[in-house]
This record gives structure tokens, C-alpha cells and sequence, in this order.
């Protein structure tokens, strides 16, 4: 079924008027039991905007890659806003991804109710839409993602123009969360699928190749940015949950300089079976959602949730994958490398790092029910 989506149609001004009362009931509700949030982990973006503005620089290179944040909370000091301007500032973002993902989920499901069932679901993700009140990095950077992600599947041709865009946009995701440079490789394959596949494979190679090293330089730049960081530590004290020790100290064989890939790559190679056992335990705890320090109550909230979600999603990835639908290509290298990114570091506490792919796992779940032949 084809759909115009430059056009709102009357279901489509129905679903919206839905998706705005569903959004403030959530956000409403949010901001009134999380209220703004300024300690944990935002204490230290607030700590380097003030360092900032104090010294006109920040005390380590690694924070960098979180500076979109910082620079709002510099802004929000500056102008004397108070830190309800940041907040203010990531609902509206969240906004605009909101309507950008019900225009993506329209692309690629080609249901007008299905994908009013989808943004729905996005709505109502409240861990995920949560951090809309926290002064973290998450919020503008989950709706950083859906912007650009929603941009890059809907387009039908790759121009100088859109290029120079997209370049843009992944810079500005790689500085809000280091997590954005996977994005880079994402694109790079995306691309490759979806628009080069009529140009010989030696340009094609040559294009991919590039990426590809432009994307471990990048990334071994950032492994090396400096500061507190050690990469290793999860290993030396088997982390499986970020900042809980399982052991303390273990002897394993390592570079003196572990933060490269080169270090990453040598530690595998000569730690394999720990890696293995504990990318295991990573996995069950990324994907599982469940906690042992949450209630019962949670728990069976957060499976009830997204465990159906994850069955869906299998049907649609097979439906995709049949139809050839390129989009689902992008969708599963995201979560590949969001996933991989966990088993050489660690399982954060609240698991925000699943929560970034979730809107994807959404898309792929309702592609179940999803017809038959692709159309695009």
C-alpha cells in the first residue's frame, strides 16, 4: 500500500492529535516523579560546564565526546536559563524525533495503523523516554538518533547535498555520545546496499574500504582520548555491570596501553575464554533487561514490555530480510555494534545503552504484520 507522506491525511491528524496527548500524559508524568535531574552522572557535564566557563576549557580530551551536552548546560549557565532550559530544550528534541520516527515507521512499514501502533509504543517506552528530565547525555542523543536516522532511510537518491548533511549530523552524534560513531559504520554498509549497487564493485570497494579505515581511525582516536578512562578495567575486574567488581585484579595478559584497538584486539586474542565467559553474562543482562536489584514488580514489567517486542521482531526481521528491504540492514548492524560495543566494556547499571536501539527493535517488531511485497 503506497502512502503519501508529504501529506498529512485525516487518520494521520487523528494519530497525531493521540500521539500528543499520549506524549504529555508520559512526559507529564515523568517530570512530576523524576522532576529535573542533576546529580549522578549529569554532576559531571555540570562540573565541565562550569570548568568551562570558568577556564575556557575542559579538563580532559575524552569530554569531548560528550560536549553537545556540556555546551547546552554552558548556554543554559551563561544566559542565566536555569537547568529547566536544558530540560525544556530535550522535549522538544524528543518532539521532533518523536514525529520523525512515526514518518520513518510510515516508510518502512507502509501501515498507516501500524505505524500509529509503533510511535505509540515509542511513547509509552517510559525507561526510554525517562531521560528527557535528566541532564544527561541520552536524551538528545537517543532523539539525535532517530532524527538522522529517519533522514538517512527515507532518502531515495544520495547527493553532495544530503552527504555533506549526513557528515553532520554523525559528527554531531559522535560528540554527543562516543556510541555515534557507529553510526559511521552503519551508513557506510546502509549506503553501500542501498544506492551503490549498480557501480562497479571496485568502486564499491574502494568506497566501503575507505569508510571502513576512516571509521577505525576515528574509533581508536576516541579510545585514546584521554582521561579516567581505561578500557581494560572491565577485564581486570571482570565488570559485567559497569562499576561492579566481580573480582578485583585479575591476572590478565595486556598491552601497557590498552586503550587502542590494537590493545582491545590483543586481549581477546590472549584472554579468550574469560572474554567469552563474560560477553556471555553481558548478553543475557543487554538483552534480558532484568535486574536483581529492581522489584518483582519492575521486572515483570520490563519483560511483559519488550520480551513480545523481541519474539516480533524476529518475524519481521526474516519478513524484511525476504522482501529485501534494505532499511532492516541498518537496524540490525545498530544493534550488532551497539552490542558489541557492551561485550568490550560493560553492561551499564540501568542498561541505557539497549534503550538506544530499542525504537529500532519497535520498527522490526511491527514489520510482522507488515504485507508481503516490498515497494521499495
Amino acid at each position: 500500500m503506497n502512502i503519501k507522506i508529504n501529506r498529512i491525511s485525516k487518520n494521520q491528524r487523528f494519530f497525531l492529535l493521540v500521539f500528543i496527548i499520549s506524549w504529555l500524559i508520559v512526559q507529564s508524568f515523568l517530570l512530576w516523579r523524576n522532576g529535573v535531574v542533576i546529580g549522578l552522572e549529569a554532576s559531571k557535564y555540570i562540573d565541565q560546564a562550569q570548568n568551562f566557563i570558568a577556564f575556557g576549557k575542559l579538563t580532559s580530551n575524552n569530554y569531548w565526546l560528550y560536549s553537545t551536552q556540556i555546551f547546552l548546560i554552558v548556554i543554559a549557565l551563561k544566559l542565566q536559563l536555569g537547568f529547566v532550559a536544558v530540560v525544556i530544550f530535550q522535549l522538544a528534541l524528543n518532539i521532533l524525533a518523536t514525529w520523525m520516527f512515526y514518518k520513518l515507521a510510515v516508510f518502512f512499514l507502509k501501515n498507516e495503523i501500524l505505524s500509529f501502533l509503533a510511535t505509540f509504543v515509542f511513547i509509552i517506552n517510559v525507561s526510554y523516554q525517562g531521560y528527557n528530565s535528566y541532564l544527561f547525555t541520552e536524551s538528545v542523543f537517543y532523539s539525535l538518533s532517530i532524527i538522522y536516522s529517519s533522514y538517512l532511510l527515507r532518502l531515495q537518491v544520495i547527493t553532495k547535498k544530503n552527504v555533506l548533511l549526513l557528515l553532520l549530523m554523525l559528527s554531531l552524534l559522535s560528540i554527543t555520545r562516543p556510541t555515534g560513531i557507529l553510526f559511521f559504520a552503519a551508513t557506510a554498509v546502509y549506503i553501500s546496499f542501498r544506492f551503490f549497487l549498480q557501480i562497479s564493485p571496485l568502486k564499491k570497494g574502494i568506497i566501503f574500504l575507505s569508510a571502513i579505515v576512516l571509521f577505525l581511525i576515528i574509533t581508536n582516536f576516541m579510545l585514546d582520548a584521554g582521561g579516567s578512562l581505561d578500557f581494560m578495567l572491565p577485564f581486570k575486574n571482570e565488570n559485567i555491570i559497569c562499576g561492579v567488581n566481580t573480582k578485583e585484579n585479575v591476572n590478565i595478559k595486556i598491552l601497557k596501553n590498552g586503550n587502542s584497538l590494537q590493545g582491545l584486539v590483543y586481549y581477546i586474542i590472549h584472554n579468550t575464554n574469560q572474554f567469552l565467559r563474560l560477553s556471555k553474562e553481558k548478553t543475557i543482562l543487554f538483552f534480558g533487561f532484568t535486574r536483581g536489584y529492581y522489584s518483582t514488580l519492575h521486572n515483570i514489567y520490563l519483560m511483559i514490555f519488550f520480551y513480545p517486542l523481541y519474539l516480533l521482531s524476529v518475524v519481521g526481521i526474516i519478513k524484511s530480510l525476504k522482501k529485501k528491504d534494505k532499511i532492516v540492514i541498518f537496524f540490525l548492524i545498530i544493534i550488532f555494534l551497539n552490542w558489541l560495543t557492551v561485550l568490550l566494556t560493560c553492561v551499564n547499571w540501568q542498561n541505557r545503552f539497549i534503550l538506544a536501539v530499542t525504537p529500532y527493535i519497535f520498527l522490526m517488531a511491527f514489520g510482522a504484520f507488515s504485507a508481503k511485497k516490498s515497494v521499495n
